[in-house]
């Protein structure tokens, strides 16, 4: 089992305020971004610039700081306040949290994980290692074999959060249950993000609906998938599996071993690092338990 002691890039939205920065390993850094989007595309978002002073742009005759309505069209560019981020270490815990038996479920014809073996990167949260972590929007914790985001309930404001290695072709797969989800509330499965913080990701919502997005250097989110209706979930406070198989630029995704939809995108073909998206969409402390994160190399 591979294990990650992430570092956390802790990107401070709307403040000018700098933590101490430590010089970190690429093995050891976890990045962390935080922004605020909607929740179809086009989103307004927040999005950090490591090379950037804070600054308010307008858009659309609202201000950045603003939150707004959830627009009709398909894409937009966003308003967007860039901080200058800093990193802080977290040191390696010493204790090591209780795993929880978690319920498992059969796998379906055509399920990847029935077809593949065992993975090439499973994390359980068996142990906490470097995934806590808290700021005005986000908070994680690990405990009871489970890492648990809490987005704080700030209307479609969404934190992503995205571990090494730097992966491009893989099946991930994330296991997920939503104790007090509600309607428009989101999870993302997140991939192929690069240092130009682009990257892909398969979007649930509490409703029962899904789609696949890329998020752009220019601050847009462009909806590759409308998000649409799916049987293949179960209720939210359930344990749901959500996968993506890439191959190159092309792109099967899966809810609980089923197959719903494909897509094809040239828009980032190199690997990238890995995680999660959570965005509140109006519920306070809209809860996330992640019971494992995994991939299978192809």
């Amino acid at each position: 089992m591979k294990k990650i002691i992430p570092v956390l890039l802790i990107c401070l939205m709307l403040s000018a305020c700098n933590y101490p920065t430590d010089e970190l390993s690429s093995e050891e850094v976890v990045q962390t971004n935080v922004a605020l989007i909607l929740t179809n595309a086009p989103e307004t978002t927040l999005v950090p610039e490591p090379t950037r002073v804070t600054e308010t742009v307008e858009a659309t005759g609202e201000v950045a700081t603003e939150i707004a309505t959830e627009p009709s069209v398909t894409e937009t560019e966003a308003a967007t306040t860039e901080p200058q981020p800093t990193a802080t270490k977290t040191p390696e815990p010493t204790a090591t949290a209780t795993e929880a038996a978690t319920a498992t479920q059969e796998p379906t014809s055509g399920d990847p994980v029935a077809q593949l073996g065992e993975p090439d990167f499973l994390e359980d949260f068996s142990a906490a290692g470097g995934w806590p972590y808290e700021d005005d929007w986000l908070l994680i914790t690990v405990s009871g074999g489970q890492l648990h985001m809490f987005s704080k309930g700030t209307p479609y404001w969404s934190s992503w959060y995205t571990t090494y290695p730097e992966v491009k072709d893989a099946y991930f797969e994330a296991t997920i249950t939503r104790p007090n989800c509600s309607g428009e509330d989101r999870f993302g499965l997140v991939i192929r993000w690069d240092e130009s913080q682009q990257f892909y990701y398969m979007g649930v919502t509490c409703d029962g609906k899904w789609g696949f997005s890329f998020y752009t250097k220019d601050n847009q989110i462009i909806n590759i998938v409308d998000y649409q209706s799916s049987d293949a979930f179960k209720p939210a406070n359930e344990a749901n599996r959500i996968g993506i198989l890439a191959k190159g630029n092309q792109f099967d995704f899966y809810i609980n071993g089923t197959k719903v939809g494909s897509a094809t995108d040239d828009r980032l073909p190199d690997a990238g690092t890995f995680g999660f998206l959570s965005m509140s969409a109006g519920t306070i402390n809209f809860k996330t338990s992640v019971d494992k994160l995994e991939f299978w190399e192809q």
